[in-house]
């Protein structure tokens, strides 16, 4: 009787979200068309601007641990030949031990990021000069494949949920993840798991 109740419940919520989805969907593109007019702009240079911006998750942690691992790297295989140098699976054990890394002042963590961004840089403007573009290329992709996956969640109530990160430590795009309607709350509510908790441990894992 329980779990019937509690599926009636999930259904009127369900009903209820929907609804409201469309409600605000109509009333965004009543805004997007008035902004479309008032500025002398098309109605898609309106909803590429509004995209811009959406769906992106960028977390200070994140960037922290993908500072971290090259900080090790550079500590422990300094001045090795190939054949001595540890592995990068054996460097993040070396990081999850290490009590310095565990707690770090904000002074330590700037510093760590500020070496990052600049290791980043030189690689941008040698061997990884393209990096930037193809970052660029992969947003505007999945942009294009979340409106048409907004879109079919509005007619249909489809549930999508997408988690994408970066596959190399010194790669500047940002984890992120987006699902339609309520479907990350399954993993909160099923799974036990933060949607930022499952998309850390991804990034960690590809890099």
């Amino acid at each position: 009787a329980l779990k019937k109740v509690s599926a009636a419940q999930h259904q009127d919520h369900d009903a209820l979200l929907n609804n409201t989805i469309h409600s605000l969907a109509d009333e965004v593109e009543a805004k997007i068309q008035v902004i479309a007019a008032t500025h002398n702009i098309t109605h898609e240079k309106v909803e590429k601007l509004l995209g811009g911006h959406k769906y992106y998750q960028s977390s200070h942690s994140m960037q922290l641990a993908n500072a971290i691992i090259p900080h090790k790297v550079q500590e422990v295989n300094e001045g090795c030949i190939c054949g001595e140098k540890l592995t990068l699976q054996q460097i993040r054990g070396l990081v999850k031990a290490d009590p310095i890394y565990q707690d770090m002042t904000q002074d330590e963590k700037d510093e760590l990021l500020r070496a990052l961004t600049e290791y980043q840089a030189l690689k941008n403007m040698s061997v990884h000069a393209t990096n930037s573009a193809v970052a660029h290329n992969a947003q505007l992709t999945l942009e294009h494949i979340f409106k048409i996956l907004d879109g079919l969640a509005l007619h249909t109530g489809i549930y999508v949920c997408l988690f994408a990160t970066c596959g190399h430590i010194y790669d500047s795009s940002q984890p992120f993840w987006y699902g339609t309607n309520n479907v990350m709350d399954f993993w909160e509510d099923v799974m036990d798991l933060e949607p930022d908790e499952i998309i850390h441990k991804l990034e960690q894992w590809a890099c």
